[in-house]
């Protein structure tokens, strides 16, 4: 229950003043404001009921129209083709041949021809035997001699020479050999008779004759 002792004044403390202004807040919502509440008074007597109906408000505004719905997704393609039907009974049979007329009083008078049947079915005829096999025609001549050989054309211009193409790169260096041994070469002293071989004379390197 809120306090009822709110402290009056015309200069309120400026630390103080929302206390006071919470404390008013609750007592106006708590309905608890002024003096004690009086007797309650006898309740009046019912006023006549109304004759005349209010006037029927106005039509609300009709809504927006909904969404069209997608159209839905087309057949998926044409459907398969129907069996053919059995091929219909051929043509009725051949008609009865008609009566033949009465004999005519005095000349003979041909009577009148009977009504042709309906025409029947028509029949497939059987094929022939294939014919004999011609005799074979008279061979040819000999076959014609050999024209005389034309003469040889003029030779063509020399084309010319197409240009040099691009120098390839050059290959990446091998790797350096094993290392040979200490050998020490030393030369005859005397021609020993082997082509090309070296030999010393009197401190000269000379090549063999062999």
């Amino acid at each position: 229950m809120p306090s009822f002792q709110i402290r009056s004044s015309r200069f309120y403390d400026l630390q103080t003043i929302g206390v006071i202004l919470k404390q008013v807040v609750d007592l106006v919502n708590f309905g608890n404001i002024g003096g004690p509440t009086g007797p309650q008074s006898p309740t009046g007597a019912t006023g006549p009921t109304g004759t005349q109906t209010g006037t029927t408000g106005p039509t609300g505004s009709t809504g927006p129209t909904g969404f069209t719905g997608q159209t839905g997704a087309a057949g998926a393609g044409t459907g398969p083709t129907g069996i053919t039907g059995p091929t219909g009974p051929a043509g009725g049979a051949t008609g009865p041949t008609g009566p033949t007329g009465p004999t005519g009083a005095g000349t003979a008078q041909t009577g009148p021809t009977g009504p042709t049947g309906s025409a029947g079915a028509p029949g497939t005829g059987t094929t022939g035997p294939t014919g004999q096999t011609g005799p074979t025609g008279p061979t040819g001549a000999l076959v014609a001699a050999t024209g005389n050989t034309g003469s040889t054309g003029p030779t063509g211009p020399t084309p010319a020479t197409g240009p040099t193409g691009a120098t390839g790169f050059t290959g990446n260096t091998g790797a350096t050999g094993a290392q040979g041994a200490n050998w020490l070469f030393v030369a005859p002293t005397a021609d020993p008779h082997i082509l090309q071989a070296v030999w010393n004379n009197g401190g000269t390197l000379v090549v063999s004759a062999g």
